[in-house]
């Protein structure tokens, strides 16, 4: 599958490096395609390229936005059109009207079908599930099947189990839990992972 990240970060480069490591085509998009943090990206994933956000969503079967949720939807509608175009959105913020990050980028980019994932945790937890060190739930919030699948896929290759937990209004609820995992991280350590059972 070919995987657009836009964002240059440690979320977005430990997501692509387990999913190149996969056989998963990856792309990462910046605004500058020249950002040196690029670089460390193309040491750490060798078969990846990098580009300009748009032409990194372009390219992409599947979009994973990993840049600041604060921002999230004006790097989205900056890049569109999305044309059906499947987005996932593992980004945190917390907004004054109590909306999801997710929410807020469904009506940026018009024409997305966005999936809440990988958000729940850390990026020192990601790279734990994805070295088969430890299994873990991860939770996934969006309204079409075939997108939640999509996602559901690429959760089982970071060794993760994916999880429906319903439609794209429960993305707070996914927010609110990061904030948790957040808090608890600093008792508890930046590598645990949630574990749900049914």
């Amino acid at each position: 599958m070919r995987i657009g990240i836009l964002g240059c970060g440690r979320l977005g480069g430990t997501l692509g490096t387990a999913w190149s490591a996969m056989g998963h085509e990856i792309v990462y998009g910046a605004r500058d395609p020249r950002d040196p943090r690029l670089d460390t990206l193309r040491v750490d994933t060798p078969y990846a390229r990098t580009a300009t956000l748009q032409d990194a969503k372009d390219a992409a079967e599947v979009v994973v936005i990993a840049v600041p949720g604060a921002v999230a939807d004006e790097v989205v509608a900056e890049v569109g059109p999305w044309d059906g175009k499947i987005l996932l959105d593992a980004s945190n913020d917390t907004r004054p009207d109590g909306t999801s990050v997710a929410e807020a980028l469904q009506r940026a980019a018009r024409g997305a079908r966005v999936v809440k994932a990988f958000n729940v945790v850390g990026v020192e937890a990601l790279r734990r599930a994805a070295a088969g060190e430890a299994t873990g739930t991860m939770p996934i919030a969006g309204n079409e099947d075939d997108a939640v699948a999509v996602a559901s896929r690429l959760a089982a290759d970071l060794g993760l189990t994916p999880l429906h937990v319903g439609g794209l209004a429960m993305a707070a609820s996914l927010e609110r839990l990061a904030g948790v995992w957040t808090t608890w991280s600093r008792t508890l350590g930046r590598h645990f992972l949630w574990d749900v059972v049914t």
